[in-house]
């Protein structure tokens, strides 16, 4: 009688296992593995995923036992999309895209922009500075470099200084101003020092008090004085970039310039 239990029973999973191999058309069958030993807890069968390969295995035991049926299921090759949250995280801290221009929107003009440099204490009069701008904003034009202006508008103090470099320097100081009486009269001042060998500070004093007087009379020895002048700086300019400076400023017109070598800038007189 127990016999015959087993025998059905055997016959019953033989039975399904045809069936089952038989429902799996186009199937590969392969070897199992060996199964697990009893009161081992055998991992879930996970479903398979679209697409892949199903195949059914048998491994035959030695002795009478019966076949124990296994699912194996193909790895798919394809990789997983990026986890929505993460890609929307990373595109928020990204940077957003640099806009187009509006339609009909016109670019920032060269020529609104300050195309000088003014040195350490150099002042412009309101009328000074509109010219220098143009010029600026010409030879920029021509040549893509910016002025530097050396000197502006000066006090008595800052005019002594300047004229103190001149001589120092050797330039010719009579060749460069009009008033030929006014400068020989500063020039006067600055031998009487030189001789006397004091130093560059006594020296300057001396030259100031003579440019006061020369005010008080009346009296300009430079339009620096009258906030009527301005000098560029020439010295890192190229005979290309010269021409094109002086273009500028016959193109601003109302500018008288003149060329000085020491040390080496542009003069320029405003009318």
């Amino acid at each position: 009688m127990l016999c015959s239990r087993s025998s059905a029973l055997q016959g019953a999973r033989r039975a399904v296992v045809i069936a089952l191999v038989l429902a799996a058309g186009g199937c590969v069958s392969r070897a199992a593995p060996a199964p697990e030993l009893v009161g081992t807890p055998r991992p879930p069968v996970t479903a398979p995923a679209l697409g892949a390969q199903v195949g059914f295995g048998f491994w035959v035991p030695d002795g009478p036992a019966a076949r124990v049926l296994s699912l194996h299921v193909q790895e798919n090759d394809e990789v997983e999309p990026p986890d929505a949250e993460a890609s929307d995280a990373e595109a928020s801290d990204a940077e957003p895209p640099a806009r187009a221009p509006a339609p009909g929107a016109a670019p920032a003009e060269a020529d609104e922009e300050r195309r000088y440099v003014l040195l350490p204490g150099v002042e412009l009069a309101p009328a000074v500075e509109q010219k220098v701008e143009k010029i600026a904003s010409a030879y920029f034009r021509r040549t893509g470099k910016e002025l530097v202006v050396t000197s502006g508008t000066r006090d008595p103090a800052r005019q002594a200084e300047a004229m103190h470099e001149l001589f120092r320097h050797g330039a010719d100081v009579l060749g460069l101003y009009k008033d030929k009486t006014a400068v020989r009269e500063i020039k006067s001042a600055y031998d009487e020092q030189r001789s006397a060998e004091h130093p560059p500070e006594a020296m300057i004093a001396a030259l100031e008090r003579v440019i006061r007087a020369q005010i008080d009379r009346g009296v300009f020895i430079s339009a620096h004085l009258r906030e009527g002048a301005v000098d560029i700086r020439n010295r890192d300019m190229t005979p290309a970039e010269k021409r094109a400076f002086l273009e500028g400023v016959d193109e601003v017109g109302g500018v008288f310039a003149l060329e000085e070598s020491r040390p080496p800038h542009y003069h320029l007189q405003i009318d």
